[in-house]
């Protein structure tokens, strides 16, 4: 240092303005040091909202992974359920194809009962027809029968009187020939 009467008074003007310097650099670092401190909280909130965010995520994670285990569930039972509506569609149409069939058998089988039905009252007619024909042919038989016994009877009746007449007859001409020849 050096000492000067007017050197004094310089040096504590220099000493003052470093010492407002150093205030000032002081403070400059406090107020760094406190922003820093600020920035440091900041990170650590920063940090602690990372691993919020982090934690978040990975129950995310946990989330969309059960989502997707449920929605590979519900894409197989999809699958399954589309697979029993594809057979029962195919049993659906065999029943249908079965249903036809049967109503196709069953208006053959209509069409053959009533055919058969209409032969049976055609022939009940003819019977009743031939029952006529055979009674009014029994009638005529009946009546011829009567008529023929008749018949016979006064044939018979005419033979046995032929046969009686010739007889007396025969015995008429024995007589006469035994009159005449003897």
């Amino acid at each position: 240092m050096v000492v000067c009467k007017g050197g004094e008074k310089m040096s504590e003007q220099l000493l003052e303005k470093i010492l407002l310097v150093v205030t000032d650099i002081q403070k400059e670092l406090q107020d760094i040091r406190e922003e820093q401190k600020n920035i440091r909280e900041e990170q650590q909130a920063i940090r602690e909202g990372q691993m919020a965010i982090r934690e978040e995520q990975k129950t995310f994670r946990e989330e969309i992974n059960s989502l997707r285990e449920e929605m590979n569930a519900f894409r197989k039972e999809q699958q399954l359920i589309r697979e029993e509506q594809q057979a029962l569609k195919n049993g659906q149409k065999e029943l249908y194809d079965l249903m036809n069939a049967l109503l196709h058998r069953q208006d053959e089988t209509d069409a053959k009962l009533e055919a058969l039905t209409m032969d049976v009252h055609h022939m009940r007619g003819e019977m009743t027809a031939m029952k006529q024909e055979i009674h009014v042919l029994n009638e005529k038989i009946d009546s011829h029968y009567k008529q023929f016994n008749e018949r016979l009877n006064n044939l018979q009746l005419d033979v046995d009187f032929t046969v009686h007449k010739t007889t007396m007859t025969e015995r008429e001409l024995f007589k006469m020939r035994n009159r005449l020849f003897s």
